[in-house]
C-alpha cells in the first residue's frame, strides 16, 4: 500500500500541533511516571504501567521479531510514530527517533523526496533540536533535502 493519506495526516498533525515546551513535557513525564510507579513496584515495566507504546509491551524476543518484520512497512511505522506523538503530547514521553527514521528511509528509497522533506520538516519542528545521534541524523537529512 501507498499510505499517502496516513503520511499526509501525520505530517499535518506535526505541522499544526503546538510545540510542547520542554519544561511542560518534563512536568507531564514526572506526573505520568509517578502515576505508573506503584504498578511498576508490582513487576510491570514503565511502558506497561503507563500504557506506553504497544510495540514495546511484549517480550524482547517478540519485539525484535516484530521490528524486523515491519522494517519497510510504512503504514506500521506511521502508526507507531502517531502513537508516540500521543504519548509525547499527553505524557511528555519523548518519541524514539528510530520510527521516524524508518519513515524517512522508506520514503527516500521510494524516491518520494517531497513527502520525505515535508515529513522531516514537520518532525524537526518539534524534535529537531534534541541532542542524540538519530535525532541529529534526522535533522541532517532534512537539511540535505532543503526542508530546514
Amino acid at each position: 500500500m501507498d499510505f499517502q493519506k496516513e503520511l499526509s495526516e501525520i505530517t499535518h498533525r506535526l505541522d499544526t500541533t503546538a510545540i510542547l515546551p520542554r519544561h511542560q513535557a518534563s512536568d507531564l513525564f514526572r506526573a505520568s511516571f509517578a502515576a505508573a510507579f506503584p504498578t511498576m513496584l508490582q513487576g510491570k515495566t514503565y511502558g506497561q504501567a503507563s500504557g506506553g507504546l504497544t510495540i514495546l509491551n511484549q517480550s524482547e524476543e517478540a519485539f525484535r521479531a516484530e521490528l524486523r518484520s515491519i522494517d519497510n512497512d510504512l503504514g506500521r511505522q506511521i502508526a507507531i510514530v502517531n502513537e508516540s506523538l500521543d504519548n509525547w503530547f499527553i505524557k511528555g514521553d519523548q518519541p524514539a527517533p528510530y520510527y521516524p527514521w524508518r519513515i524517512a528511509v522508506i520514503l527516500g528509497k521510494a524516491k518520494r523526496r517531497e513527502e520525505e522533506a515535508a515529513f522531516l520538516a514537520a518532525w524537526c519542528r518539534h524534535f529537531g533540536k534534541i541532542v542524540g545521534g538519530r535525532y541529529e541524523k534526522l535533522a541532517d537529512r532534512a537539511r540535505k533535502l532543503g526542508a530546514l
